[in-house]
């Protein structure tokens, strides 16, 4: 019997991934871990383990897939196992297994896996694709072998699938720890097992799993070229932190790149009874309707302390939503608001902010300058260094906290991107009604001069002036800036 060396030593974390089980795997989240090598060689194991089976990788353009998996495959892949046929871009092996090595860059591709299958499906660098291709093909995830079945991934952060990738994978908690997640529809609502299988009337369950690694895994690049740390280090300051710490809260473009979770999100306490409170209200149906609670300290620091996202909630149901979820003993200085909650309804002669106040939840009007609003906003979340008194040391804050129990507001926050046409705003994102109602409050709110307090029960008579400018004016004084 003829003896087929792999040439191929895992390291530690690699090996991770290599014998982890779980519906859905990620690898990576920093420059250097062994990524690629790890996919190429996994793919290579599973076909030989399992005879006739069928796999899949992705890159998002040709070009990578070209650099990064046909050349190495075709340098690494034993020819007495099998062959490459470059027409198909596809490994078969004498035992019948078959790797395809593709590139999805567009919707249209859709059209090139109906009624496909496969045993595992493998993406490369998975923050370059959109969310709606990944959850299409799980569902080619199908076959009449009973081998066991997963998507494996692997990736950096950035990218535009950056925050559906860590809201999938990394927010979900602890890494290397598989966690059972159930399945829902678009409207967070769980999904179950139809009549006819054999979990018929039982929830959804994938499980997935988050395994980092770093340069510093991957000891055989360290070794081999010891100038690549180095490299990585000299990075500017977003690069460095994404591809050599795998920081998943910083990426390229971000618009609140001064957002650490470590300042910013602190664990709930008892709010005292003196602080002023606020609440701060998006309007929405198909996008999600929008409250935060925000208490003001003494000292100038605000803290967001509740929030309520949800869609499909007619007027009605918002303003009943906002008042169950304040407690009586709860007192606010006022609830400013989106300006559409002035918008009368097509069929009734009333608007959504006459409903809140005969609900007894009275409503003003948000100052809608946006570019301005976000500036507003990135100050109260600027990180500055304060002196400890008591001990001597220096340690960093800022003015803006968040309970660790409002998780759509620090998974939103970060997730902000510049817009590319107009860089000092905000991008249209599916998280910015949270932000947005953070925009509303913080322009509420007087800016004061350093070392004073933000201490204030009502909006100075300027910015209640403000509250009434039509958007005529946003535009003057944006165009005029």
């Amino acid at each position: 019997m003829n003896k087929v060396v792999i040439p191929y030593k895992p390291q530690p974390r690699q090996k991770v991934f290599h014998q982890v089980e779980a519906d859905e795997i990620l690898y990576g989240g920093a420059a250097g871990g062994g990524k690629s090598e790890a996919t190429i060689f996994d793919t290579l194991k599973y076909a030989m383990q399992y005879p006739g089976s069928r796999q899949i990788i992705f890159r998002r353009t040709y070009p990578d897939l070209q650099r990064s998996i046909i050349a190495r495959t075709l340098q690494v892949f034993p020819k007495e196992l099998g062959k490459y046929n470059s027409s198909k871009h596809e490994w078969k092996f004498l035992n019948g297994s078959i790797i395809e090595l593709a590139y999805w860059d567009n919707d249209a591709n859709y059209m090139n896996y109906q009624g496909a299958e496969y045993d595992v499906i493998r993406w490369e660098e998975l923050t370059q694709f959109e969310e709606k291709w990944y959850k299409y093909m799980l569902s080619r995830l199908r076959g009449s072998k009973p081998y066991p079945r997963s998507v494996k991934s692997t990736t950096n952060p950035g990218g535009i699938g950056h925050t559906w990738v860590k809201k999938r994978f990394v927010s979900i908690g602890q890494p290397e720890v598989v966690h059972n997640i159930p399945e829902t529809d678009d409207d967070g609502n769980p999904l179950f097992w139809p009549e006819g299988t054999p979990q018929a009337g039982e929830p959804i369950i994938r499980s997935r799993i988050f395994i980092p690694a770093n340069v510093h895994d991957n000891q055989a690049l360290v070794q081999s070229d010891p100038g690549y740390l180095a490299r990585l280090l000299a990075l500017p300051d977003i690069e460095r932190k994404q591809l050599l710490e795998g920081d998943w809260d910083v990426f390229a473009g971000q618009y609140f790149s001064e957002f650490t979770r470590s300042i910013h999100v602190v664990e709930p306490f008892d709010i005292p009874r003196e602080w002023k409170r606020y609440r701060a209200l998006d309007e929405g149906y198909t996008d999600p309707f929008v409250c935060l609670w925000i208490a003001l300290a003494p000292d100038g620091t605000a803290y967001l302390y509740r929030e309520l996202s949800q869609t499909k909630l007619l007027t009605s149901q918002q303003v009943e939503a906002v008042k169950l979820n304040s407690p009586v003993s709860e007192r606010y200085e006022y609830n400013v608001a989106d300006t559409s909650f002035w918008n009368k309804a097509k069929t009734e002669n009333i608007t959504p902010a006459e409903i809140f106040a005969q609900k007894d939840v009275p409503l003003i009007q948000a100052k809608k300058e946006r570019v301005n609003g976000w500036k507003r906003l990135r100050e109260w979340l600027h990180v500055k260094t304060e002196l400890d008194h008591v001990t001597g040391k220096t340690y960093k804050t800022a003015k803006l906290k968040i309970f660790s129990t409002c998780i759509k507001a620090i998974e939103a926050i970060p997730a902000m991107m510049h817009d590319e046409k107009k860089v000092e705003d905000v991008a249209a994102h599916s998280l910015d009604h949270i932000p947005d109602a953070l925009r509303y409050w913080v322009m509420s709110q007087p800016t004061p001069a350093k070392g004073d307090s933000a201490w204030s029960a009502t909006p100075d008579e300027s910015t209640r002036k403000n509250f009434d400018d039509e958007d005529e004016n946003e535009f003057e004084i944006e165009s005029f800036w």
